[in-house]
């Protein structure tokens, strides 16, 4: 029997444009379940670890892909050895690129709805396994540094949507590409940052020629678990969603090169067979930065303070929908 848990982010999007979406949340769960609304990663863990004690096996989260990063790490310290819950996704954050990887579209209430509808019913939900990344003692889906923190820091200056995001990297790239007679933003978000790489158990450089050197400044590094990044079709070619391994991708091209590399990621071409593009499986890696320290996990600005950035397989997830969901 699936006993619901709700966990809500106040600060999220969609509690923001009305305050009144947790009460309609609340009363739409009633008998169902308990609902919290969390104002501190204190007391999200202390409603992990109440959870935790009532045997709740489905929560649901409210909110974006930091919150829903920050919850499966509580609930992952909650629940220990015990099950982990199966999650359900209430998406009310910004971008929302996690629900979009499972091609969920439904807004947070009529989702809960349709979900209680079916347990009412005893029927059973729509279900996909989602690997994790363990990155630096947190859990997520997509980690990335280099360039990506640089755009991520000015987006969360003026922060907007899906649609800004999307506008905001179009302006970089035409600035680029008329070098700099935009607004000169180009320069200044977009160059290289020198860093180190190791993957395990395959190098990352396993398919390079052994004559050219391994490079050690990067455009940007990317590692997922998931097939899509924001405002992209696919970009990890080689995921497959609850695999025990993910993909790193690693960029060094630079100038007009990156510009087409990301013009045609962004119409879903494939980026691999650029000359500097490298992209291994892996279970294991370390990526050392010796000028930025910051790096992203789901969208969440952190910083690594030493530069040493570990990256390992986390636990898997069940999500579940009472829509088709992608696997």
């Amino acid at each position: 029997m699936l006993r619901v848990g709700i966990i809500s982010n106040p600060f999220a999007k969609i509690i923001k444009q009305n305050p009144e979406y947790n009460t309609r949340l609340w009363y739409t769960l009633a008998h169902y379940g308990q609902m919290e609304v969390t104002h501190s990663v204190e007391q999200l863990h202390q409603v992990c670890q109440e959870f935790h004690a009532r045997k709740i096996n489905l929560v649901g989260i409210v909110g974006g892909d930091g919150s829903i990063s920050l919850v499966l790490s509580a609930l992952y310290s909650a629940y220990g050895s015990d099950p982990l819950p199966k999650i359900l996704l209430l998406k009310g954050g910004t971008i929302n690129f996690l629900a979009k990887n499972l091609g969920m579209k439904t807004e947070a209430l009529t989702c809960l709805e349709d979900t209680l509808k079916i347990i009412h019913k005893k029927q059973v939900l729509n279900e996909a396994i989602l690997s994790t990344l363990h990155v630096n003692g947190r859990l997520g889906f997509i980690f990335a540094n280099g360039i990506a923190t640089s755009f991520l820091e000015e987006f969360y200056k003026d922060k907007t949507n899906s649609l800004g995001a999307a506008i905001k990297i179009t302006s970089y790239i035409v600035d680029g590409l008329l070098k700099g007679k935009i607004n000169g933003e180009f320069k200044k978000i977009v160059k290289q940052q020198k860093m180190a790489i190791e993957t395990f158990p395959d190098k990352i450089w396993q398919h390079k020629p052994s004559t050219i050197k391994n490079p050690d400044e990067f455009s940007l590094i990317f590692a997922s678990t998931v097939k899509k990044l924001p405002l992209t079709n696919q970009f990890f070619k080689k995921v497959q969603l609850g695999d025990e391994y993910a993909e790193m991708i690693a960029i060094s091209e630079k100038g007009k090169k990156l510009i087409k590399g990301a013009l045609k990621s962004l119409l879903g071409g494939d980026i691999y067979n650029f000359s500097h593009v490298y992209s291994v499986k892996f279970k294991q890696a370390v990526i050392t930065s010796y000028e930025n320290s910051l790096y992203s996990l789901d969208g969440d600005l952190l910083d690594s303070k030493d530069g040493k950035i570990k990256i390992e397989m986390g636990p898997n997830f069940v999500f579940c929908s009472p829509y088709e969901i992608a696997k």
